[in-house]
């Protein structure tokens, strides 16, 4: 067995952005069960390890000019880069969507009864993603910054009142863990965000916004969970304490 085979694939979809792809057609969640290793995954879901493989290296070979090399930026440059593109992004659809699933739950709670209680459920995950982003902007990527800075200037780690790094980032994993099982949960009560045959065009961005919201999630989750946290925990242990 090769050592791709036993690779988390949330950490293959960090180190390069282009195979995401690969993984979302084959229906694996590389964010919140991006621990799985390939070969594991592949079983899990009835897909040939090899076929994956191939389609794995041909992605690799098909780069996107639109997908950063995250692998290869700097950590500061990583959480700027997060932020920049996926929390921006967050924070613009949230909102969006909100909007149209009060108007969608309006005009066809009658016909499709189970709109109301999806409609709970994303106000649950509204409410968890603002106050995650700001706990990251405010908090954690701050202190990342800084340990950044420390260490081109030869200085030790800076105090946080939080102890090391490892506590807010085991929040930010668990936080991530609870936004991705409501989408989950969303994502199989309507058949993968497909509207249905009486939806209205409302209707229907409301579920393409709900699957971009999903695809972009799990990209940002992959990227902190996988490659942002173990760099700063990396860093922090390099650092000589204040």
């Amino acid at each position: 067995m090769s050592a791709l085979d036993q690779q988390p694939i949330g950490q293959i979809v960090a180190q390069d952005l282009n195979t995401a792809k690969v993984f979302e057609r084959h229906g694996m969640d590389y964010c919140c069960h991006g621990h799985q290793p390939l070969a594991a995954a592949c079983q899990t879901h009835g897909v040939a390890l090899e076929q994956v493989k191939a389609e794995l290296a041909a992605a690799a070979q098909t780069k996107d000019a639109l997908l950063p090399d995250a692998n290869a930026m700097a950590i500061d440059e990583l959480a700027r880069y997060i932020v920049a593109t996926h929390h921006v992004f967050t924070k613009q659809i949230l909102p969006s969507i909100a909007t149209h699933f009060t108007a969608v739950v309006r005009a066809h709670s009658e016909n499709h009864p189970e709109l109301p209680a999806q409609q709970e459920a994303f106000a649950a995950l509204h409410a968890e993603l603002d106050m995650h982003l700001q706990k990251e902007e405010r908090v954690l990527f701050p202190y990342i910054e800084a340990m950044v800075r420390a260490e081109r200037a030869g200085q030790p780690r800076p105090v946080a009142g939080f102890g090391t790094v490892n506590a807010p980032i085991a929040a930010m994993i668990s936080e991530h863990e609870t936004a991705g099982a409501i989408l989950d949960k969303l994502h199989a009560e309507t058949n993968g965000f497909q509207p249905p045959a009486d939806a209205c065009n409302t209707y229907r961005l409301l579920f393409k916004e709900l699957g971009d919201l999903e695809q972009d999630l799990h990209r940002h989750i992959a990227l902190e969970n996988y490659l942002l946290f173990p760099k700063a925990i990396a860093l922090e242990a390099k650092l000589q304490p204040a």
